[in-house]
């Protein structure tokens, strides 16, 4: 009699199935997300020629023609005021949020992301690239970088963790991460913020090459080379740099004191810090002060060299927008509305705070970063001292970024783009960790369950949001799509005409 009954299938054979099945529904998962950024883009206004309102060519045409201000004149009204950066003076003639300075237009926001994509992009094509296009392109190479990083340590640490966890967590980075909100509004406040989102998980990923792979001294030049471009990006990612500090000690553990250690410490370093003394030299450059990024001189509705920009008061309150705020949900499509938080601590810019669903009252997969040292309980020294080190490495990169936001003088959905990444990241590993344990103690049916359900909710949630960003944009630019998708998900009967 055969040792398999027909009726039984092999144990080997179903796990080659679950794992065709996850590597299929993964790839799917990767493809839908980008396309879901392709089409948010799209329906955005994006990939169009530069335009008006496309500051960054202006910033890459100043250079071509040799000065490090805009190519965009200030207008001769502007020019004529007795005080220019006064905003009720300003506000019919100025160019909205850039810095003016002697005569001239400069770009407040960071010019990273034109060093190493629009400008080599028209040297090589001898056209420009637009900014909606190059925040695609950030938005897409910082989701595969994050993806990639999730899928190889899930990978080498969770191997028995379920299948559909792989694709589930690379729908959630695609779309309940803010990355959307870059997107749906693909302008020159999103640019940088695009730009830092992709060397940041660059960065992640090299530090996990270094920590894993066997050229470590190659991983943190590398991981140094993207954070540095992470920080010229955001200089709200420079306290960040911290998370090197964790992956270095793991390594002078497995590496030793020696010199391919301090080598390890030495490329890292260099990598940062020469984007650091770049963007310090550009400042000086252009304002004569090195720690002056131009918002002293930036038109915008504050006056903002009156402004307090940071202040420790404001953490508390923004600590509240950012993840207890709630949306309003209701049966009708898109099923959520944010709002804003009007007023707040003295200084704080509460008339001008835009709509917020906070975190932890809209994601609720995200809670599971609670358990995360369940992720590398109970395992041997050599194993769980790297997974340690990752995790903290990823912790500290979104506590020191938070940071920064919480003492910041407003909110808003985009600046949560910088930080969210690493929190799920953190939060779906912990997700693993919370399965491993519960595997152990035969829970798993009723743990995997909740990690899904929290997990499919905060997807929906994910979407909902984005539908709701800028005050329902969507509405307004592609009022078509709007209402097919009204249509779509509505609970009224469809109407027929006989």
């Amino acid at each position: 009699m055969p040792a398999t009954s027909p009726r039984t299938t092999p144990p080997g054979r179903n796990r080659r199935w679950r794992r065709r099945l996850e590597v299929g529904l993964t790839v799917a998962a990767i493809g839908v997300v980008v396309w879901f950024f392709h089409w948010t883009v799209r329906t955005s206004g994006g990939f169009q020629p530069p335009g008006e309102e496309d500051y960054y060519n202006f910033l890459v045409r100043g250079w071509r023609q040799g000065h490090l201000y805009l190519s965009k004149a200030p207008s001769p009204e502007l020019l004529a005021l007795a005080d220019p950066y006064d905003p009720v003076q300003n506000s019919a003639v100025r160019m909205g949020d850039a810095s003016y300075f002697k005569g001239h237009y400069y770009l407040y926001f960071s010019g990273a992301p034109a060093v190493v994509l629009l400008w080599p992009y028209g040297a090589i094509t001898g056209r420009e690239l637009g900014t909606t296009t190059a925040i695609f392109i950030f938005c897409v190479m910082g989701f595969l970088a994050a993806t990639g990083l999730w899928l190889a340590l899930r990978r080498r640490y969770f191997p028995g963790s379920a299948w559909w966890t792989a694709p589930l967590v690379v729908v959630l980075l695609g779309v309940s991460t803010h990355v959307l909100v870059l997107m749906r509004r693909p302008l020159v406040w999103e640019l940088p913020l695009s730009s830092g989102f992709a060397f940041s998980m660059l960065a992640l990923g090299a530090v996990y090459q270094a920590l894993h792979g066997r050229r470590p001294v190659a991983a943190m030049t590398l991981a140094g080379i993207c954070y540095g471009l992470a920080v010229a990006s955001r200089p709200t990612c420079v306290f960040g740099a911290v998370l090197f500090v964790p992956v270095l000690w793991q390594l002078r553990r497995t590496l030793g004191g020696g010199a391919r250690w301090w080598r390890c410490a030495s490329v890292a370093a260099a990598g940062v810090g020469v984007c650091v003394v770049a963007l310090l030299g550009h400042n000086y450059a252009r304002f004569g002060n090195a720690l002056e990024f131009g918002i002293t001189y930036q038109l915008s509705s504050a006056y903002e060299a009156k402004e307090q920009h940071f202040s420790l008061r404001y953490a508390a309150h923004n600590a509240y927008i950012y993840f207890l705020h709630p949306g309003t949900w209701s049966a009708a499509f898109p099923f959520v509305a944010a709002s804003s938080v009007i007023g707040g601590p003295p200084g704080y810019l509460g008339a001008w705070v835009e709509r917020i669903c906070g975190l932890a009252v809209t994601f609720p997969f995200l809670w599971g970063v609670v358990v995360l040292p369940l992720a590398w309980r109970g395992r041997a020294q050599d194993e769980a001292g790297p997974l340690r080190a990752m995790l903290v490495a990823i912790g500290l990169f979104f506590l020191t970024v938070l940071a920064f936001y919480l003492m910041f003088y407003c909110a808003t959905p985009r600046y949560m783009a910088d930080f969210t990444p690493a929190l799920m990241l953190l939060a779906a590993l912990a997700a693993l960790g919370l399965e491993r344990w519960a595997q152990e103690r035969g829970w798993n049916a009723w743990i995997a369950s909740l990690i899904a359900v929290a997990g499919l909710a905060t997807v929906a949630a994910g979407l909902a949001v984005n539908f709701d960003y800028h005050n329902r944009s969507l509405s307004k630019l592609q009022p078509e799509i709007w209402a097919r998708l009204e249509r779509l998900f509505s609970n009224e009967p469809v109407q027929t005409k006989h």
